[in-house]
């Protein structure tokens, strides 16, 4: 006789159960975290999170291969580059002067980024550039690059090559561009920094 009861909740208990699920896909597939929204279509520089977050958000690439600008922060690689997966992070200079492009790899939707301004270290000898952390959360499992703009001191940039520090990720040597207004090589940080 119990089993009569049992069979007449079946029905709104799976539909309630479905209900549940598709809240869940719903809530996820909006990107419930900043950084996780779609990774094409959109030109859009980064822009601040509306909720407080510790470390700022990226935007996919512009697909109009403009460089970003100091603080900016995108998905992929910069433009011609090509990618590596035994380094987690190279250094390019930006068409732009006085700009480094700094590429990171990790999860796309939690990535490490470059601060938006680097400075010389105590002896004038590096190029320093602070990393921040990504939020601690969930994040997906991706191996990603983002890119970094950041701003270093002009006579970073006078033609000459310079050694660049990447927090604890370690330091390359950064060539001069080839001809002005073109983007530099990335140089990657030897695997282990």
């Amino acid at each position: 006789m119990t089993a009569r009861p049992l069979r007449a909740l079946r029905g709104p208990l799976l539909a309630g159960a479905a209900a549940a699920l598709a809240v869940l896909v719903t809530a996820c597939a909006s990107g419930g975290s900043p950084g996780s929204g779609p990774t094409s279509g959109s030109s859009t520089p980064a822009s601040p999170s509306p909720t407080p977050s510790t470390s700022p958000s990226t935007s996919p690439a512009p697909s109009d291969g403009a460089a970003p600008a100091p603080g900016e922060h995108v998905r992929g690689l910069p433009e011609g580059a090509e990618g590596t997966f035994d380094s987690p992070a190279g250094v390019a200079w930006s068409p732009t002067p006085g700009v480094l492009l700094v590429v990171t790899y990790g999860s796309s939707s939690c990535p490490r980024l470059a601060e938006a301004e680097g400075g010389w270290d105590d002896a004038h000898e590096a190029v320093v550039v602070g990393m921040v952390e990504p939020d601690p959360g969930p994040c997906t499992m991706d191996y990603a690059p983002t890119t970094s703009a950041v701003a270093v001191p002009p006579d970073a940039d006078a033609g000459t090559p310079v050694t660049v520090r990447l927090g604890d990720l370690g330091e390359v040597d950064v060539s001069p561009r080839a001809k002005d207004a073109t983007a530099g090589p990335v140089v990657w940080v030897p695997a282990g920094g």
